[in-house]
């Protein structure tokens, strides 16, 4: 049975090593998508929903992991579609002798309960169980609506491992049979009817969208991250467009990509944030916006010092610090390089950070905002909260 088991670990393993990337590339359209449905992220909501991921994951690689070598798939005999439902199974139990005979000796069912075949069975259940178990608890799908995702989540398995992984494979290599839709169905259903004594301790769906609402009723530090963050990635991409079709790619000179590079940041952080009232294109996405600290329109000033200190200052502070920590690793486990050159390093990189890492905390320590807040004299709030549905319902 331990030997069954390891053939499990490597695709699970697979799974966690590219979980990381899969979170990252998923992790910006959730923020959005719940910052505006609801003004704020609940810390189980992300556990339940980055968990499904992890587990979709680990049940879509069991079907297909390990991949053979195309050699390897070609001599191997073909095997047509098992029609029959648990013809494997009930092969398993003439092997080990299990009959009408022998349904009483406890030493013909140790055996049977250790065979491949029963253990292919029981794990083609297993592994549908946490479906069941995350429709119901927190997609809230009924019964039938479960039952169909199951077969339908099989049946998207099934023909994975029958098309040869979408013709990767010069044919199947894995078996496609009716028992593993049978049995992926059933998994689903028993963690549907399981759902209610797994979940007893953990907040139901409805708990956990009152908790985003009432973060989404305060400005949180992580909020205003992601906006930050978001306006960093979509101000990059819209100028790699920039380049790629309006700066000709032949003959081009560097001060003419610089000067163009200098013009669209200061129409993305100055120009539309001047003529949107204090929204950037990722504070509008999150519905956050800069005002001054009365509450006013910024003006175009205080819109100029807030962008020079927030991006070319604080983020200048934070971009040279992740280069820091990249070049002393070079430093010291590529270049090998001498105690003398890493003190120079340090000296042109890490006191002028430290310089300026002790001012941001003078700042934050005295008025309690960072530099771009304070010297500007604005200051970012959350617009259009969203309603609670019980609110609207009595509306």
């Amino acid at each position: 049975m331990m030997e069954y088991l390891k053939s499990y670990m490597q695709p699970i393993t697979v799974a966690c090593a590219f979980f990381p990337v899969i979170a990252g590339l998923f992790t910006l359209p959730f923020v959005v998508k719940h910052y505006r449905k609801y003004g704020g992220i609940a810390i189980m909501r992300t556990i339940i929903v980055y968990s499904f991921i992890l587990y979709l994951m680990c049940a879509f690689l069991l079907t297909v992991l390990p991949l053979p070598s195309k050699e390897a798939v070609m001599a191997m005999p073909d095997h047509p579609i098992g029609w029959i439902p648990y013809k494997d199974l009930y092969r398993g139990m003439q092997k080990v002798g299990l009959g009408f005979s022998t349904i009483t000796d406890l030493s013909v069912w140790k055996k049977f309960l250790k065979c491949a075949d029963f253990l292919q069975v029981m794990f083609n259940i297993v592994m549908t169980i946490p479906l069941g178990i995350y429709l119901r608890y927190y997609f809230r799908f009924t019964f039938r609506e479960t039952v169909l995702m199951g077969f339908c989540a099989s049946l998207f398995f099934e023909a994975t491992q029958y098309s040869a992984l979408y013709g990767i494979y010069p044919k199947p290599y894995r078996y496609t049979e009716v028992d593993d839709l049978i049995n992926n169905t059933l998994g689903a259903v028993i963690g549907y009817a399981i759902q209610p004594v797994i979940c007893k301790f953990l907040p139901t769906r409805e708990e956990i969208d009152e908790i985003s609402y009432e973060k989404g009723e305060h400005l949180t530090i992580l909020r205003r991250f992601f906006g930050f963050i978001l306006d960093i990635v979509l101000s990059n991409v819209f100028f790699a467009l920039i380049e790629m079709f309006i700066i000709p790619l032949n003959g081009v000179l560097v001060s003419t990509t610089v000067s163009v590079w200098i013009g669209f940041m200061f129409l993305y952080f100055i120009i539309i944030p001047c003529i949107t009232r204090g929204r950037t294109v990722g504070q509008a996405i999150l519905k956050l916006k800069t005002v001054s600290e009365n509450g006013e329109k910024p003006k175009f000033r205080q819109i100029i010092w807030r962008s020079i200190l927030l991006y070319c200052f604080e983020f200048f502070m934070l971009y040279m610090s992740g280069l820091l920590c990249v070049t002393y690793i070079s430093v010291v486990f590529i270049f090998n390089n001498t105690f003398k050159n890493m003190m120079i390093i340090s000296a042109l990189t890490l006191i002028p950070l430290s310089l300026m890492l002790g001012f941001i905390l003078y700042i934050v320590k005295k008025w309690n905002t960072l530099p771009h807040s304070h010297f500007s004299h604005t200051k970012e709030v959350a617009y259009g909260l969203p309603k609670r549905r019980t609110e609207s319902v009595n509306d």
